[in-house]
């Protein structure tokens, strides 16, 4: 009687309020309709109701600073992708790993961890699969030991600041609401516990969780290869990158690259020049018509008997491209691909020197594999067939051209190897994103908005892949959703939520208030989305915090950390979902790892906050 005496007596808009609830509920977890038109539906059900008021309740998700954080915050991510930050991190997963299985899961884990805080989880996994398929060839380990622990390692990093994840933002914005001001969730306010739940759920994947998965597990995903393994079966290129530095007084000093001509008179490709310009290196694309200067280091693509014949009729010392140097070119965009002539191509018995190839692509061509053969002599006065394939190479930007010409299919490219030399201008402009909240000057609305902008002006992300970053099914869910938070709130439904969770005549200590905040946020969060259950639960958690006077902080907090909970079932999470194909899982392995997981972070969460 108790617990539901408190429903009978409510108006017909509270009435509304909840059957609109689950409705949506319904909805989203059977994804009758797509999820963004259900969300959408919600504000318009509750204002032609008068459930709230159509000119500002209905429509205020649209104008909600979390929207507006989110939104800058997806641009934020692909600038730390596309500038090259996540694969300087990911390389360094390949660097040192090492081949013991509890460190690789241990340095995979910290890392994701880490960067997941900063960027999407989903952003976060995608960049780092396939280092750790790598990782997993060279310590001849089973991918379904790597994987799961990849995944979670992004969700809880999920815990670690405000913009990590969605549900985090929405709970910042609307205690700030809710509060009137007066409370409100600091960017590393959730790093204070976070980071014991991290740390504790990383001890349990590397202790505990991957032995669940099984030790003697079958490899189930196919083992393709890396893009330099399936080059040498094809290809077998005897091809190396060499350097050479052009003396002064060479005769090759102010002589442009068409001039100089040393592909017909030595079979060798210059891929880059690396020119000094007072105490900084600037690396220079190559164009026919770039004149080399005296100083200059050229990277040259050939043959050893090639190369040598090159030294002796220059005079110049010729020598082998170190790990390093290779890394660097690798780290400024250099990248290899392989293209097909299509059927009706107008390159066809044409030779690259006819149709002008470097000057239209920006690329060269190091061989052409015809009929099983390979071509790499005089590779430019060769009449092209039908079903020859090209090995090109050059600055990766360069490659979009191949992908809309018509002449040309692009069968297959290095991955992983983007332009880092945004890098650091990347890293500046997030702490211009994340400063200025933390000191009080500007909202995260205003200060991620700027630095996303500053992130396409500066080259950091294209404009393209901006507009492509930005994931407008979540935005439409938090737009749609927020309205039946208000609505929830004003009917004084989630008032007698929370009254009927957590009865004022029984003594409840803060463990239970706590731990059935985290319970009912992982629940929905699981069978809905995080975003959802943290606009449902907010106004549920504020009503919680008045009725049982614990801080309004960590009864939200106890949301957000439930909302991040999606360890047990693959669809609870995207992250989930990424890794199980590679992994080889079935459900029933998220079942028996995320359980225990679940238990260690809710536990770590509760206790934590209760003390």
């Amino acid at each position: 009687m108790i617990c539901y005496g408190g429903f009978i007596k409510m108006d017909i808009h509270a009435w509304i309020a909840v059957a609109t609830l689950v409705a949506a509920m319904v909805l989203f977890i059977s994804k009758l309709i797509p999820l963004e038109a259900t969300a959408l539906s919600i504000p318009v059900v509750l204002a032609v109701t008068g459930t709230v008021n159509p000119a500002e309740a209905a429509l205020r998700g649209f104008g909600n600073s979390a929207v507006i954080s989110l939104g800058a915050i997806f641009v934020l991510s692909a600038g730390l992708k596309e500038s090259g930050v996540a694969t300087l991190m990911g390389r360094m997963l390949e660097r040192f790993g090492g081949k013991k299985e509890w460190r690789l899961v241990l340095l995979i884990m910290v890392t994701t961890c880490v960067l997941s805080a900063i960027m999407s989880n989903a952003a976060t996994v995608a960049v780092f699969l396939p280092a750790v398929l790598v990782l997993s060839r060279r310590a001849d380990i089973s991918p379904s030991r790597l994987m799961m622990p990849l995944g979670y390692a992004a969700i809880l990093g999920g815990t670690l600041t405000l913009i990590s994840t969605t549900s985090n933002l929405i709970l910042g914005s609307e205690l700030d609401r809710l509060s009137g001001g007066d409370k409100a969730l600091g960017m590393f306010e959730f790093a204070v516990l976070g980071v014991p739940i991290s740390v504790a759920g990383i001890a349990y994947m590397v202790l505990i969780g991957t032995r669940l998965i099984g030790k003697n597990r079958l490899d189930n995903t196919p083992r393709v290869g890396s893009f330099q393994e399936r080059l040498k079966k094809r290809y077998n290129p005897e091809k190396k990158l060499f350097k050479l530095t052009i003396p002064s007084g060479s005769d090759l000093a102010d002589a442009t690259i068409e001039k100089a001509s040393l592909g017909k008179r030595f079979q060798i490709e210059v891929v880059q020049i690396a020119r000094k310009k007072g105490f900084i290196k600037q690396f220079i694309d190559i164009q026919p018509d770039l004149k080399m200067n005296a100083g200059d280091v050229l990277f040259v693509d050939g043959r050893d008997e090639d190369a040598q014949k090159l030294a002796k009729v220059h005079s110049i010392p010729i020598e082998i491209a170190t790990e390093v140097e290779l890394e660097s070119l690798r780290g400024r965009g250099i990248n290899m691909a392989e293209v097909l002539i299509s059927p009706h191509s107008a390159f066809l018995d044409r030779t690259l020197i006819d149709i002008s190839f470097r000057s239209v692509f920006g690329l060269s061509v190091l061989a052409v594999l015809r009929s099983g053969k390979i071509i790499e002599k005089d590779v430019g006065a060769t009449p092209l067939k039908l079903g020859d394939a090209l090995l090109v190479y050059g600055p990766v930007r360069y490659f979009r051209k191949l992908e809309e010409n018509n002449d040309l299919v692009l069968l297959d490219r290095q991955q992983s190897e983007e332009d880092v030399r945004h890098a650091p201008i990347a890293l500046v402009l997030l702490a211009v994103a994340l400063l200025p909240p933390v000191l009080g000057l500007f909202p995260l609305a205003v200060s991620a908005l700027a630095s996303a902008l500053l992130m396409v002006a500066t080259g950091c992300v294209s404009l393209r892949g901006a507009q492509k970053a930005i994931d407008f099914r979540i935005l439409f869910l938090i737009i749609g959703t927020i309205p039946l938070g208000d609505a929830l709130f004003q009917t004084g439904v989630a008032g007698k939520m929370a009254a009927n969770l957590f009865p004022a005549e029984m003594s409840l200590g803060p463990f239970y208030v706590l731990g059935v905040l985290f319970v009912v946020s992982s629940l929905f969060s699981t069978a809905s989305n995080n975003a959802a259950a943290a606009v449902i639960l907010a106004p549920v958690a504020y009503a919680a915090a008045e009725a049982s006077g614990i801080d309004v902080s960590k009864t939200f907090l106890a949301v957000a950390y439930g909302a991040s909970c999606a360890f047990v079932l693959p669809f609870a999470h995207q992250c989930n979902l990424m890794t199980m194909g590679p992994g080889g899982y079935k459900t029933k392995d998220f079942i028996k790892v995320g359980v225990g997981l679940s238990l260690v972070m809710g536990t770590t969460a509760v206790v934590l906050l209760a003390i």
